[in-house]
C-alpha cells in the first residue's frame, strides 16, 4: 500500500495517530510506503510558526477568543468558507507533491487536512479514495467536508452528528482513534512501581495538561497535597518547564513520592498502575485511558475541542468533573476512598476502549482502495 498521511502538529495527537495508522499498515504490509507529513510545516515553516503559534497562543492566553472562534465557525460556517483561500493555497502547493508519490490513499488525521482532501477532489479531480480520522470526541465544520470517501470517528454519538451534517451513515465509521502497538507492551506492574519509586499499598495519581502542560496544574496539585491522604503522585509537566520548576521546588518540601515528569513515551505504563488520572480531555488522553482502563477526573477544558470531548464523558459517567479545579480536593478525596466507585469507573472506561482502531483503520483504508479499482475496472468495461 501507498499510503500519504496528512496532519498538523497543533498538538501531540493528530501526529500521534498518523503515527498508529503508519505503524499498524506497515504490521500488515511491511514493504508499503508509507509518508506523513506535517502539511503546513512542508509547504511554509513561516506560515506553519504563524498559523500554528497563533492557535497555541489563543488557547494558552486568550480562550475566551478561541471559544468564540470555535462557536461561531461550527454555527454558521462562515470561518471554514473564509478559509477556503488558504485551503486552495496549500492544495496546490502540495499537489505536486502527492501527485509526485502516486498514493493508493490519502488520509487526513487534522481538520486541516481534511478540508484538503475535499478541495483536491473537487480543484484537481482526484479520483484516489480519501478518508478522515478524527482525533476529538465530537464532531465540527472544519471536520466534515464534501468529496471525501469515509471518516472515522471516536465513538457511536458522532455518526448521528456527522448524518445532521450531511454525511452518509453508511461513510462513519466508529472505529476509535488510533494508538500505536507500543502503548499495548506493558511491563509488569511491580517492575513500573520500581521504575517511578512508587509503593503498590499507596494511591497513584497521575496529574497532567497535555503536551504543553496547560490548566491549573499547581492549584490542584496544591489541593491533593492538603488532603494528607499519602497519595503518590506523578505530575506530567509536558513542555512546560516552568510547571516542572515549580513541582521540583514543591518536592522538596513534601513527601519524595511527588515526581515531576516531562510529557514521555511512558504513558502506557504510568496508566496501567495510575488509580486516578487528573487532566484536561484531550482526545488522545481519553483514548488511552479508555484503554488501560484508568479513571478520569476532568479539569480545565480549552473551550471548543476539549469542552465538547468532557461533554461526551460527563454525558456517559465516564469522567469525574473538577471544573478549573478549585477547591476540588474533596472531590478528589471521597473517589479515591470509594474503591466501588473507581472500580466502576474502570470497567466502564474498559467499555469504551477501541484498541483496534488501528488495525480497523488499515482494513478500511484496504476496502476503499479496492472499491475505487473496481469502480475504474466496471468504467472501463463500460467504455
Amino acid at each position: 500500500m501507498r499510503a500519504l498521511i496528512l496532519s498538523v502538529s497543533t498538538g501531540g495527537g493528530h501526529g500521534k495517530a498518523a503515527e498508529a495508522i503508519q505503524e499498524a499498515i506497515l504490521a500488515h504490509e511491511p514493504h508499503s510506503e508509507i509518508q506523513i507529513i506535517d502539511t503546513i510545516k512542508y509547504i511554509s515553516p513561516f506560515l506553519d510558526k504563524l498559523v500554528v503559534g497563533t492557535y497555541l497562543k489563543s488557547i494558552q492566553h486568550y480562550p475566551a477568543f478561541f471559544k468564540f472562534l470555535y462557536k461561531h465557525s461550527d454555527e454558521d460556517g462562515h470561518f471554514v468558507k473564509s478559509s477556503n483561500l488558504g485551503t486552495d493555497y496549500l492544495t496546490n502547493k502540495l499537489y505536486p507533491t502527492i501527485v509526485d508519490f502516486e498514493p493508493d490513499i490519502l488520509i487526513a488525521t487534522h481538520a486541516f487536512t481534511a478540508q484538503i482532501l475535499s478541495t483536491l477532489r473537487k480543484k484537481f479531480q482526484w479520483h484516489k479514495p480519501s478518508l478522515v480520522v478524527m482525533t476529538d470526541y465530537a464532531s465540527h465544520a472544519f471536520w466534515v467536508h464534501r468529496n471525501v470517501d469515509a471518516y472515522v470517528v471516536s465513538n457511536e454519538d458522532m455518526i448521528d452528528e456527522l448524518h445532521l451534517r450531511g454525511r452518509a451513515k453508511e461513510m462513519i465509521f466508529p472505529y476509535g482513534i488510533p494508538v500505536s502497538q507500543n502503548f499495548f507492551q506493558t511491563k509488569e506492574r511491580a517492575e513500573i512501581l520500581a521504575d517511578y519509586n512508587l509503593k503498590d499499598h499507596r494511591k497513584i495519581i497521575t496529574l497532567m495538561g497535555g503536551s504543553l502542560g496547560l490548566g491549573n496544574i499547581t492549584e490542584i496539585l496544591n489541593e491533593v497535597l492538603a488532603l494528607e491522604m499519602g497519595a503518590q503522585i506523578l505530575v506530567l509537566t509536558g513542555q512546560n518547564q516552568d510547571l516542572y520548576e515549580k513541582v521540583l521546588s514543591l518536592q522538596q518540601h513534601c513527601d519524595p513520592c511527588l515526581q515531576p515528569l516531562h510529557y514521555c513515551n511512558e504513558m502506557h505504563n504510568i496508566l496501567k498502575v495510575t488509580d486516578l488520572l487528573i487532566t484536561k480531555p484531550g482526545g488522545l488522553t481519553i483514548t488511552e485511558s479508555f484503554i488501560t482502563g484508568t479513571p478520569l477526573a476532568i479539569y480545565s477544558a480549552i473551550p471548543g475541542h476539549e469542552v465538547q470531548n468532557a461533554d461526551y464523558l460527563f454525558r456517559h459517567g465516564l469522567a469525574i468533573n473538577l471544573g478549573t479545579g478549585e477547591n476540588c480536593g474533596p472531590l478528589i478525596q471521597k473517589a479515591l476512598q470509594d474503591e466501588d466507585s473507581l472500580q466502576k469507573m474502570r470497567k466502564k472506561s474498559l467499555e469504551n476502549a477501541k484498541p483496534k482502531a488501528a488495525d480497523d483503520i488499515y482494513h478500511l483504508a484496504l476496502q476503499l482502495i479496492q472499491e475505487k479499482k473496481n469502480q475504474g475496472f466496471a468504467k472501463h468495461v463500460d467504455l
